[in-house]
């Protein structure tokens, strides 16, 4: 067949060019679209340096640090204020051979009256050593004592106060797993929380090898992370 003038000559180039032919000359291919860069992962914080204690404030005149300090007459104290849920607290540091006295005094003066143990807890101040907290209560008076005492890491021994204060047992049985602290004394301190062949670290020491890791999840946790992650 015989087509009009031009579209003869059009026909025969189209036929001469390959299916495939690459483009012409000049215009670039179009890449394929690139696949987006994986999400990098969270770099790890450096640990920061522990903070220190806060100055310390001695308790206004009349404050219960001079009730214990009548009751328990010869013992070395330091009382000063600490923060406490209405406002603040008085706090008493004392040795740990006067312990027992302190806590003796606090639950059986009559001006104390300390009939309650609310908690006992433990601090680890590393170069300073581990701290004991006792929270006492009086529900007759209606007023409140923080009581600490101090060990080194060497020497981790305190005395037991489960028989003042019967409730200290398992709280003294938590601080021994958590902190390695041994109660010279305690009815049966044996591990209320851990294994009883797990004895190579303290979870809540800040020696602890997995101490930095576990602040670091805390962080990401605290902080949302993984939110909108896929």
């Amino acid at each position: 067949m015989t087509l009009p003038d031009g579209q003869d000559q059009e026909a025969q180039n189209e036929a001469a060019q390959p299916a495939d032919a690459p483009p012409p000359s000049g215009e670039a291919a179009a890449a394929p679209p690139e696949k987006p860069a994986a999400k990098a992962a969270a770099p790890r914080p450096a640990k920061e340096a522990e903070p220190k204690e806060v100055a310390r404030v001695a308790p206004p005149a009349g404050s219960i640090n001079e009730l214990l300090a009548a009751a328990a007459p010869g013992v070395q104290m330091k009382a000063y204020m600490v923060p406490w849920s209405p406002g603040e607290s008085v706090a008493v540091e004392v040795g740990r051979d006067d312990l027992t006295a302190v806590m003796t005094a606090a639950r059986d003066d009559s001006r104390l009256d300390m009939d309650y143990l609310r908690c006992l807890s433990g601090v680890d101040w590393q170069e300073e050593g581990l701290e004991v907290v006792y929270h006492l209560w009086s529900f007759t008076r209606r007023h409140h004592l923080t009581v600490k005492t101090r060990v080194t890491y060497a020497d981790p021994s305190v005395p037991s106060i489960a028989a003042i204060y019967p409730g200290a047992e398992w709280h003294e049985r938590e601080a021994r797993d958590m902190f390695g602290l041994h109660f010279e004394g305690h009815p049966n301190l044996v591990p209320l929380l851990l294994p009883d062949d797990m004895t190579d670290h303290f979870p809540l020491r800040k020696d602890n090898p997995l101490q930095e890791i576990e602040e670091w999840q805390g962080v990401n946790l605290r902080e949302g992370a993984g939110e909108g992650d896929e």
